[in-house]
C-alpha cells in the first residue's frame, strides 16, 4: 500500500511533470519559427535580467563577515555565496552568446534593461524590485510576497525552492537545439545551466516530503502551493520567451492537456556527443 511520503512524491512531481513539460513546449515553440538577430538578442536579454538579481545579496553577505562562527553559521553563509555565484555564471554564459551575436559588447542599459527580482529581496524598496517592461515576472514577485506577508513560514519558502528554474526543461529543451553557430552556442550555455538547475528543483522533492510532509494537510497545501507557483512560473517562461504561446493554450496546460515531462530526463549530452 502507498504510504503517505510516496503519495507526496508523486503528486508533487507530477505537477512538476507538468509545468516542466509547459516550459519545454515554450522554448520548443519559439525555435520552431526563424527569429531575426533583434528578436534572438531580445530573449536573451530577457533572460539576463532575471539570473542578474542575486548579486544584490552581495551588500547584505558582506554585513554578515563579522558575524561568521558567532552567529552566522558558516554552511548558511557558504550557501549563500555559492547561489549568488552560481546565477551570475549563468547571467555571463547568456550575456557571452548575447555579445557573440551582437558582435561588440552590450551597453549598461541593454545588458540591464530586463532586470527583475524573481524572488523578494527585504534588503531594497519594493518598487525597485519589479520591471514594468515584465508583467508576468512581477505577478510571481507579487504571489511570492503574499505568502510571505501572510504566512512567512519555511513551508512556503520550501516549496518555492522546488520550482526554482521551473523544473529545468527549458534548459534541457535549449541544450538539444543544433544547425547553426547561435543555435551551438546557445544549446551550451543551457546544458551548462540546466546541470545545475535540476539540482535547485525536482531533486528536492525526496527531502521536501521527509522534513515538510507529516499529514494530509501537509500534502495539500504543498500541492496547492506548488501548483499556483508552477502555473505562474510557466507564464514567466511563456513572457522570457516572447508569448510563443497563446493564453488558451496556457489554460490547456493548467488543465493537464499536456505529456508530462519525465522528470528522471538526464542533462542532454553535448551536440558533438549526440548522432
Amino acid at each position: 500500500m502507498e504510504t503517505l511520503a510516496e503519495r507526496a512524491e508523486r503528486e508533487l512531481s507530477d505537477i512538476l511533470a507538468q509545468y516542466t513539460a509547459g516550459e519545454a513546449e515554450v522554448v520548443r515553440e519559439y525555435f520552431a519559427r526563424p527569429h531575426t538577430r533583434e528578436e534572438y538578442l531580445d530573449i536573451l536579454r530577457r533572460h539576463m535580467g532575471r539570473e542578474l538579481f542575486p548579486v544584490n545579496k552581495l551588500a547584505h553577505a558582506a554585513t554578515l563577515v563579522p558575524e561568521l562562527e558567532r552567529t552566522v553559521d558558516r554552511h548558511r553563509f557558504a550557501d549563500l555565496l555559492t547561489g549568488i555565484a552560481e546565477e551570475f555564471g549563468h547571467y555571463t554564459l547568456v550575456a557571452d552568446v548575447a555579445e557573440w551575436l551582437l558582435g561588440r559588447p552590450l551597453t549598461p542599459d541593454e545588458a540591464r534593461e530586463y532586470e527583475v527580482f524573481a524572488a523578494p529581496y527585504p534588503g531594497l524598496p519594493r518598487e525597485r524590485q519589479y520591471n514594468p517592461r515584465l508583467p508576468d515576472a512581477n505577478a510571481m514577485l507579487d504571489l511570492i510576497w503574499r505568502y510571505r506577508d501572510e504566512d512567512p513560514s519555511e513551508f512556503h519558502t520550501e516549496v518555492q525552492r522546488l520550482t526554482e528554474g521551473g523544473g529545468g526543461a527549458a534548459f534541457l529543451e535549449g541544450g538539444r537545439l543544433s544547425g547553426d553557430e547561435f543555435r551551438e552556442r546557445y544549446a551550451a550555455a543551457m546544458r551548462a545551466i540546466a546541470a545545475e538547475e535540476l539540482d535547485h528543483g525536482p531533486h528536492r522533492v525526496p527531502g521536501f516530503v521527509a522534513k515538510y510532509v507529516q499529514t494530509e494537510a501537509d500534502l495539500a497545501r504543498a500541492a496547492s502551493l506548488l501548483r499556483e507557483l508552477m502555473a505562474q512560473h510557466l507564464r514567466v517562461r511563456n513572457e522570457m520567451f516572447a508569448y510563443p504561446l497563446s493564453p488558451e493554450r496556457l489554460a490547456a496546460i493548467d488543465r493537464g492537456e499536456i505529456e508530462p515531462w519525465p522528470m528522471t530526463a538526464a542533462t542532454p549530452a553535448p551536440a558533438e556527443q549526440r548522432a
